[in-house]
């Protein structure tokens, strides 16, 4: 360390020395007031501090017993850098078993959750995964990044005894965008239980360069700020002993005192679903979005024939899709050669 400032005293680097104090100077000048957040939301489950004169919106959003999420999304003013906690589109992940073995489809628990089936991934693969759904609409390339150091993420949500082990990863990448060079950042921590899995922490950010040092800030410091609301928490855990007895009565068939014991319930879970679907860019493009990411965490790429039938394919290396009389698909840069082979469109 006194080496580097030593070398700071040479005349080659004097130039050099002035420009990182004044970087720093703007880092410091830039960096806001901070304000109190609550959750507006119907579940009042949190309130965390956010940037004074940035766009803020956070919430919970309850889809059914046992499944809540939370977002906490931020703009700045000039609209150049955009941060995010959480995410409304993640659900929780079923490991493939005998009774469900493909990924993307789904286990339905009714009014307790909806589960995604898929393989258990590391927090470092789910960042990756994650950076491709997040940014594909603002970067026409991501080009990995390398990190002098990793990012050390505060875990906002309270321990979970179920679990039985954890994974933490993240990914940062030079985004070439319409408006120029960004940095997109993903950290990701996912935790494996007794046959599901969950994303428990997930921070993400774009920005200008010269504004990622501040997107990493203001992640930090909305994480550690977070408080949980101990009435809400107290209120959670009775939904949870109420979603175990109401899978007890779902499985053992007794559907008609289901039928009046839940149907309020289940009602306040489909007005939910609607909110979480207009949370940010409209119910159809929302939608659209989570099946998208389900799509790419789950390697299928979604075609149609030219019979407008949809057709699932595993994700390939090369841009295009054909698919010949016999049902055999293939992947390709360019048209196969021989007749018998029809183009899917995506």
């Amino acid at each position: 360390m006194w080496r580097r400032i030593a070398a700071f005293q040479s005349a080659p680097f004097i130039n050099m020395g002035v420009a990182f104090f004044l970087s720093a100077v703007a880092l410091a000048q830039a960096q806001p007031a901070w304000v109190q957040l609550q959750d507006s939301s119907a579940e009042h489950a949190f309130a965390l501090e956010v940037p004074g004169g940035w766009t803020a919106k956070a919430g919970a959003f309850r889809l059914g017993y046992s499944d809540v999420r939370l977002m906490v999304d931020l703009k700045s003013p000039d609209g150049k850098t955009n941060v995010r906690i959480g995410d409304v589109s993640i659900p929780a992940y079923a490991i493939p078993n005998q009774l469900h073995s493909r990924e993307g489809d789904f286990v339905d628990l009714g009014a307790q959750a909806q589960l995604t089936v898929a393989s258990y991934r590391t927090g470092q693969q789910y960042a990756e995964k994650y950076a491709q759904a997040r940014f594909n609409q603002d970067c026409r390339a991501l080009t990995p990044e390398p990190r002098s150091s990793p990012e050390a993420m505060p875990d906002y949500l309270p321990s979970d005894p179920a679990i039985k082990s954890s994974s933490t990863g993240e990914v940062s990448y030079r985004c070439d965008s319409a408006t120029g060079a960004r940095t997109a950042f993903v950290y990701a921590r996912t935790n494996l239980g007794e046959g599901l899995w969950t994303v428990r922490t997930l921070v993400s950010y774009i920005a200008p360069p010269e504004q990622a040092a501040l997107a990493a800030n203001v992640a930090q410091r909305c994480m550690r700020s977070v408080r949980l609301n101990p009435q809400w928490m107290a209120r959670q855990q009775q939904m949870d002993a109420e979603a175990l007895d109401y899978q007890r009565q779902r499985q053992a068939g007794r559907v008609r005192q289901l039928q009046e014991q839940v149907a309020q319930f289940e009602q306040s879970m489909k007005a939910m679903q609607q909110q979480v679907a207009s949370f940010e860019r409209g119910q159809q493009r929302s939608a659209a979005q989570s099946e998208e990411w389900g799509n790419i965490l789950t390697g299928i790429t979604p075609t149609v024939d030219p019979l407008g039938n949809r057709q699932e394919v595993w994700t390939g290396t090369k841009s295009r899709y054909f698919k010949n009389g016999s049902g055999t698909i293939i992947n390709s840069d360019v048209v196969p050669p021989g007749g018998g082979w029809t183009e899917l469109a995506k």
